[in-house]
C-alpha cells in the first residue's frame, strides 16, 4: 500500500454500516434486554458486557467470506480484531475516553495491544499535526522488537507484520442506552490523527423517541414553547367535531 493510501481513509460504506449497526444494536437493544432478563443488585460488569455484545453482533452481522474476526487474549480479557482481507485493513472498536487514555498511561509494564498494532501496521502513516511524546525526548517505553513481538502474539500468525495492513479505530459515544456518535479514525503509531470521518449518518434513527410528543396541554417554563404549543394544539371545542366527522366517515364506508 503506497503512502497516499496509508494517509487516507478507505471508506467501505456497506461494511461500515454493518459495523455501526452492530454497535448500535448492542447499546440500544442487547444490553438493556440483558439487564431486563437478568436483574441484579449491582451491574459492575456493564462496560464489559457492551463490548461482548458488540463482538457478538460483529460475528452475526458483519463476518463474511472476506471479513473475519481475529481473537486474542490479554490476561483474563478476550478481544476481537475485525479484518478486511480485500482492502488489507484491520479494525478495533472502543470509546473515545478509552482511546485517549492509552498513550497517556506511562507506567505500563507491557504495551497495550493497540500500541503494538499501530506501531506495526501504521508506522508509515504521517499525521498532519502531531503532539510531542516521550520518544521526542529520547524516552522509549517499548522498543521496536517488543512491539513487533507483541503484535505477532496478538495476530498468532494470521497476519504477518510485513503483510502491509493498515489499522483503523472506530470510536463511539453512548448515553442513556443510545448511540450518540461514531467516528472512523486513522492514527499514526503515536496515536496522532492522520485522517478521520464521522459515521453518524449510519446510526439508525430512534423513531419511538421522534414520535414521543408531549401532550398538547402540558405546560413548560419557556414562553416560546407555550406559543408554539398554541399553534399546533387542537382546541378542546374542536375535538368533538373531529370525532363526529370520523364517525360519519366510517358510516359511509
Amino acid at each position: 500500500m503506497n503512502n497516499v493510501k496509508k494517509n487516507k481513509l478507505i471508506v467501505d460504506e456497506l461494511l461500515l454500516r454493518k459495523i455501526v449497526y452492530s454497535i448500535d444494536k448492542a447499546i440500544t437493544d442487547d444490553v438493556p434486554q440483558f439487564l431486563r432478563d437478568n436483574p441484579m443488585e449491582t451491574c459492575n460488569y456493564i462496560i464489559q458486557l457492551r463490548g461482548d455484545k458488540i463482538n457478538d453482533n460483529l460475528r452475526n452481522h458483519v463476518v463474511t467470506e472476506n471479513i473475519d474476526l481475529i481473537p486474542f487474549k490479554r490476561y483474563v480479557w478476550s478481544g476481537r480484531i475485525l479484518r478486511d482481507c480485500i482492502n488489507h485493513i484491520t479494525y478495533t472498536i472502543t470509546t473515545n475516553p478509552t482511546l485517549d487514555a492509552i498513550p497517556r498511561k506511562k507506567n505500563r509494564k507491557n504495551p497495550h495491544f493497540l500500541q503494538s498494532i499501530l506501531f506495526t501496521e501504521n508506522r508509515d502513516c504521517v499525521a498532519p499535526v502531531r503532539q510531542m511524546n516521550l520518544s521526542d525526548f529520547g524516552i522509549v517505553l517499548f522498543d521496536a522488537t517488543e512491539l513487533e513481538d507483541d503484535y505477532n502474539t496478538i495476530m498468532q500468525g494470521i497476519i504477518g507484520k510485513d503483510e502491509d495492513y493498515t489499522h483503523y479505530v472506530i470510536t463511539y459515544k453512548a448515553q442513556d442506552n443510545e448511540l450518540k456518535e461514531v467516528a472512523l479514525k486513522l492514527l499514526d503509531k503515536d496515536f496522532n490523527i492522520v485522517d478521520e470521518t464521522s459515521l453518524n449518518e449510519y446510526i439508525k434513527p430512534d423513531f419511538s423517541r421522534l414520535t414521543d410528543m408531549k401532550p398538547a396541554d402540558q405546560k413548560t417554563e419557556s414562553e416560546d414553547n407555550n406559543e408554539s404549543k398554541k399553534l399546533v394544539s387542537i382546541k378542546p371545542g374542536i375535538r368533538p367535531k373531529l370525532r363526529e366527522l370520523e364517525k360519519q366517515a366510517w358510516q359511509k364506508k
